[in-house]
């Protein structure tokens, strides 16, 4: 028996010894952007997450991402451009990274390597200061963000949702996440129109680039809250 297992042992060692170490990035993403000390940005308007501003995105992801770039040793590299043509250059491996204010039901999530959730959110709504309202918004309108999808869950609420281009525009009633609620000076009904889980997208099959972005935004949750303040 202990012959046995000796040689059990000793086979196991030597399939195991043929693995390829796990995780592992085909294309070899982490270690370029270590190497070259280059890290290529995609990024699109999606306010507040992304919002262009001269050469350089500002607002919540453009912060983290910067971060971890330092974390890396390496600069950004950013690439303005419309949703789809940076999903399909991030698909091709053309982009390392990129941000849109996406979400873990994003349609590319089954062409693309999407993160793990780095913050949960909710949109609610809010009313200005001495705006009396009722216990339902029945009937009434809500400010909501021009092209997002608000407008349609401010409908499921018998609302009738009006389109701005810049929150909350003096609206008597405006739907938005509850930190962006506390910002405006709205207090928050508690009337919750939907959930989000933000993540971030990467070229598909680059798992240990992957992981090296889900430990650093695992690990800097402390300041998604102070951007969010």
């Amino acid at each position: 028996m202990k012959l046995f297992l000796t040689l059990l042992g000793t086979s196991l060692w030597g399939l195991l010894a043929g693995v390829p170490q796990f995780p592992k990035d085909p294309e070899d993403t982490l270690k370029r952007v270590q190497q070259d000390r280059t890290l290529r940005v995609g990024y699109t308007h999606a306010e507040p997450w992304v919002v262009p501003s001269g050469a350089q995105p500002q607002g919540i992801e453009p912060a983290l991402v910067r971060a971890f770039a330092r974390s890396l040793g390496a600069r950004v590299a950013w690439v303005a451009g419309t949703e789809q043509h940076l999903y399909q250059a991030l698909k091709q491996h053309e982009l390392d990274l990129l941000i849109a204010g996406t979400t873990d039901e994003s349609p590319w999530k089954e062409q693309v390597g999407l993160t793990r959730s780095y913050l949960e959110t909710s949109v609610y709504v809010g009313n200005a200061p001495g705006v009396v309202v009722g216990a339902e918004i029945k009937g009434q309108a809500v400010a909501v963000a021009a092209g997002t999808d608000i407008g349609h869950y401010v409908r499921e609420e018998k609302a009738v949702p009006t389109y701005h281009t810049q929150l909350p525009d003096g609206a008597p009633l405006a739907a938005g996440y509850a930190w962006q609620l506390r910002r405006w000076g709205y207090h928050n009904l508690g009337i919750r129109l939907k959930d989000e889980n933000h993540v971030m997208a990467v070229p598909p099959g680059e798992n240990a680039w992957l992981l090296a972005l889900e430990t650093f935004l695992h690990q800097s949750k402390g300041q998604v809250s102070q951007l969010l303040r």
